[in-house]
């Protein structure tokens, strides 16, 4: 536990929040945080909100493809779509519709993208998963996590009011359940459990939201394109820029309650306690198997 809070305290800091140790946040964090909220949004921007781990690589890939009406594998990545990972002036000269990536608290998002209600889709996966995710794409990618225990993981994200990357799950779960009262319309929460299960359906429902209508055959050939398997033997993973070996942890097992294979009983329980008190109010529900 000890290396775990020595490494996390090396890590940018914002308002209550630890950001990943880009380089666009090395000189000056406040002034990048500040930018990405007075960012110049178009009306056709597209907003792709996510915590990390959520299938957020997966949804630019299905939205890419999606508006170009191709389903080829696209160049574009989460990296390079990321508002806080990439120089804010590389996203001026790119051709509308952009798609626009963040991990950010929606308080830090741009503020005229949301104003103006202009199209967020927000990717949501059940916690369980999503923690367990995390924690094997983290592991060994900082100095001092290379034998990081899944236990003392746990526990550091169990506990109150110490500072995460990205912020607490639950506040920023919570946040976006109450945007989604307020504003339903412009704002299309899509499930990673949904789309494991029914992929077709789900992806239709999206194309309208982004108003984009394609064929049968389309929606046929997206499916395997952007199939798990597929995805891992055909698409780069751009995450290995900041992987100290250069090694990819993207594409592990994409499966719906492989949590299973790494919470204690008594860890589940403890999850489940903490879940029900602080989201028992929130209109957003989870599928964890």
């Amino acid at each position: 536990m000890d290396k775990l809070v020595s490494t996390v305290s090396k890590i940018p800091y914002y308002q209550g929040i630890l950001l990943p140790a880009y380089s666009e946040f090395a000189n000056d964090v406040e002034k990048k945080m500040l930018d990405i909220k007075h960012f110049e949004s178009r009306e056709s921007d597209i907003l792709l909100c996510s915590s990390m781990k959520s299938g957020s690589h997966w949804l630019l890939e299905i939205i890419s493809m999606l508006l170009s009406g191709s389903c080829d594998v696209t160049k574009e990545t989460v990296l390079s779509s990321n508002l806080e990972y990439t120089r804010l002036e590389e996203f001026k000269n790119r051709p509308d519709p952009r798609i626009n990536h963040s991990h950010l608290p929606l308080k830090f998002l741009p503020e005229k993208h949301l104003e103006k209600s202009y199209k967020t889709v927000l990717v949501l996966r059940n916690p369980k998963d999503r923690l367990a995710s995390y924690y094997f794409a983290i592991l060994g990618k900082m100095p001092g996590l290379e034998n990081l225990k899944w236990s003392d993981y746990f526990n550091r994200n169990m506990q109150e009011g110490v500072p995460r990357v990205y912020g607490d799950w639950f506040d920023y779960t919570l946040e976006w359940s109450a945007a989604l009262k307020t504003n339903p319309k412009n704002i299309f929460p899509i499930f990673y459990e949904d789309l494991k299960k029914n992929f077709a359906v789900n992806v239709k429902k999206l194309g309208e939201f982004l108003g984009v209508e394609r064929d049968n055959l389309f929606y046929s050939e997206i499916e395997q394109k952007c199939s798990f398997e597929y995805m891992k033997q055909n698409k780069a993973d751009d995450l290995v820029a900041i992987d100290p070996k250069g090694q990819s942890t993207l594409y592990r097992k994409g499966e719906i309650g492989d949590w299973k294979n790494i919470f204690t009983v008594a860890q589940n329980e403890q999850f489940d306690e903490v879940l029900h008190m602080k989201m028992s109010d929130s209109m957003i529900h989870f599928q964890f198997e």
